[in-house]
């Protein structure tokens, strides 16, 4: 049931002696299709959510101790990087998508630090509303998804030949993986509302972390340093998670 708006007018004894009403029933469908048309252009954009698996050696707040243990793994050519949570730096080893290929690494680190074990990095999904105006959040969703995607090419070409790295795979991998980030950085580079602030300096960060680290990978390989370059692998990894943890 629809109801008008209405005035009464009163006669001079106080008694009520004429409605007079304004339907203004035209603009509140009016408003109602505006709201409609809103509620109908809002969008959400997802990046998958993924798991890696590595080798946790140490988790310790005091800075000397890390650089000791570093100072180690790099001694034992052992990949490893360090990312830090909740105040805590942890130490890893070693990564993969592949749950077994790093099973098998374990024994080894043990001989190292007896207390290392296998830990499971959970990267959340990621959601971003957008409507028509911002759409090119679904395309940075998109670029993000397909970065993910690159990531674990890097990992099955470390699974599958470490100790044979196909040199030219690896760099067609990390080249294509320099022209996603430069790609996402354009699209980043729109955002021009102030809610996705944070958003948009903290993926530029992490971009810009990532495209540091294709340059230094790609060296170290070429001069058969393979553990440098899993090890810069694992710190792209981790930085991911800590940019979803920032956001």
């Amino acid at each position: 049931m629809r109801l008008p708006f209405f005035n009464s007018k009163k006669s001079d004894n106080n008694r009520l002696e004429t409605f007079e009403y304004n339907d203004i029933s035209k603009e509140i469908d009016e408003i109602k299709k505006e709201n409609d048309e809103v509620n109908e252009d809002v969008k959400v954009a997802t990046v998958k959510g993924w798991n890696v698996y590595t080798i946790q050696v140490a988790s310790v707040e005091d800075k000397n101790e890390i650089s000791e243990i570093e100072a180690v793994l790099s001694k034992e050519k052992v990949p490893f990087s360090t990312i830090e949570i909740d105040g805590v730096n942890k130490v890893q080893t070693y990564v993969s998508f592949d749950k077994e290929s790093i099973r098998n690494y374990l024994e080894s680190i043990r001989t190292l630090y007896p207390d290392a074990f296998l830990a499971e990095v959970k990267m959340p999904v990621l959601s971003l509303e957008y409507t028509s105006k911002y759409s090119y959040l679904e395309t940075i969703s998109e670029q993000l998804s397909s970065l993910i995607d690159n990531f674990e090419l890097e990992s099955k070409l470390w699974t599958n030949s470490k100790d044979n790295l196909n040199l030219k795979e690896y760099n067609t991998i990390l080249t294509n993986r320099k022209t996603m980030v430069e790609n996402i950085e354009k699209e980043v580079e729109q955002i021009d509302y102030e809610g996705a602030d944070v958003f948009k300096s903290n993926l530029i960060t992490y971009l810009n972390n990532v495209d540091r680290n294709i340059e230094e990978a790609s060296k170290s390989a070429n001069e058969q340093k393979y553990n440098i370059s899993e090890g810069i692998f694992l710190n792209s990894l981790q930085g991911y998670l800590a940019f979803i943890n920032s956001i």
